[in-house]
């Protein structure tokens, strides 16, 4: 009897897996007395975490800006972020038979150490974040968030460090939001495909919906518009109007398309979003259209869907691990590319493709590289409720032949969207002056 309840207890779930997690953790203990932590590199090689013995100090070339997603390893505190989510790797690893030195794994990354540098001092004066994805392979270049910490500190400052809101969670991709705008971009894939974005809308400045007044930033009435001029010039009245014409189910399922309210499992980490429309009542369908309603997404989402339209409706799968390579030197696991859905046809994304490249020249946005390229863009000013705004810009360069996908948005401001032009221009500077 005493046998089969072991037995048993052993399949409740949850059982088995905290015995697994404990093993591994005393197995972990074990490895660091005996194994050199591998290192952690950028896609070029440049290292940015490593040690030097076994159950040493670990060194961190980059101590702020990669802090949120690279993370720490402390004999005190334990482990965050990658140093986390490739423990096992990087405790241990074969190193063949009499190795000089026994050592973990090495790990390298799909960012761009330089670039991830860059965004990181773009934005370490206000609280927000930057995401940098390949457009055509959906490497993960760049993941930059404020505020952030000094984890070389992290034994010494545990307590200051601790004290600082927000700072271990990364806003790149562990803090969805309101998007305003930006969410245009998914409405449009709507408008689009019901082949209405010829027809034109009165746009008086407001609409009342279930005796609600909802206005356009502003206030700004835009008189005619169809959908290219609505998008150009961010109309709410507009795609209200389109949203609620389509109906909130079409709306729904356009947002599902894109993946909006599901858990998305990546490499790294699970990212998360709202989408609720709540029995499709007509003020939530109308508010959800331009980016308020109940919608919450991070801004590594947001560029999964930009990416999606600037690699004609294909959205690929994030990832930022490039390879493992044991102490034998031998690579034992590699990113690769991957499909995720398709989220549009070709025609339909080069329809709204065509109306960011106009929305970039609206708003001024410079060319970039060497070669000057132009930009397509959209901007969001998400109103907060407390006086202030999330602002949000997503762009693809080239605009006729996307290489790079980079959303940059900034929390609790004041600013809007457009502000954020510099910040993306630079990375792209950065981008196409390095290769």
């Amino acid at each position: 009897m005493i046998i089969s309840l072991v037995r048993v207890s052993a399949l409740l779930p949850g059982v088995s897996k905290e015995a697994d997690k404990k093993k591994s953790q005393a197995k972990a203990k074990i490895y660091e007395k005996e194994y050199v932590r591998g290192s952690i590199l950028d896609r070029n090689g440049n290292t940015i975490a490593f040690s030097q013995k076994p159950g040493g100090a670990r060194t961190y070339s980059h101590p702020y800006a990669f802090s949120n997603l690279v993370g720490y390893w402390s004999k005190i505190y334990g482990t965050y972020g990658v140093e986390k989510t490739m423990n096992e790797e990087l405790v241990h690893s074969n190193c063949g038979a009499n190795p000089k030195q026994k050592k973990g794994a090495d790990v390298s990354l799909t960012i761009d150490a330089a670039l991830q540098e860059r965004a990181y001092k773009d934005i370490e004066k206000y609280k927000g974040s930057v995401a940098v994805l390949d457009a055509k392979t959906g490497e993960i270049l760049a993941l930059a968030s404020s505020p952030s910490f000094n984890v070389s500190e992290i034994e010494d400052k545990w307590k200051k460090i601790n004290e600082k809101e927000g700072v271990f969670l990364s806003n790149a991709y562990q803090n969805p939001v309101a998007p305003g705008s930006v969410f245009k971009l998914i409405t449009s894939k709507e408008i689009v495909e019901a082949g209405i974005e010829r027809e034109e809308v009165e746009d008086t400045g407001s609409i009342t919906v279930n005796g609600q007044t909802i206005r356009n930033y502003g206030g700004k009435a835009y008189g005619s518009i169809s959908f290219r001029e609505g998008f150009v010039k961010s109309s709410n009245v507009y795609f209200m109007n389109r949203a609620l014409k389509l109906g909130g189910l079409r709306l729904y399922k356009t947002g599902k398309s894109f993946l909006l309210g599901e858990d998305i499992s990546l490499d790294f980490a699970t990212i998360h979003s709202n989408f609720d429309l709540k029995g499709y009542e007509d003020n939530v369908v109308a508010t959800t259209a331009f980016g308020q309603g109940e919608t919450l997404v991070t801004p590594l989402q947001m560029a999964m869907v930009t990416q999606s339209i600037a690699n004609d409706g294909v959205m690929l799968k994030p990832y930022l691990f490039k390879s493992v390579v044991n102490g034998k030197g031998q690579t034992t696991a590699e990113g690769k590319s991957e499909k995720l859905v398709e989220t549009m046809d070709t025609d339909t994304a080069q329809e709204i493709k065509e109306a960011m490249k106009a929305a970039a020249q609206s708003y001024g946005m410079s060319t970039v590289g060497e070669k000057e390229y132009s930009i397509a863009a959209k901007t969001g000013t998400a109103e907060r409720g407390d006086g202030t705004n999330n602002a949000w810009l997503v762009t693809f360069a080239p605009a006729d032949n996307p290489q790079y996908v980079i959303v940059a948005n900034r929390l609790k401001t004041t600013e809007i969207g457009k502000t954020l032009a510099p910040v993306v221009e630079d990375l792209y500077n950065t981008l196409f002056d390095a290769n």
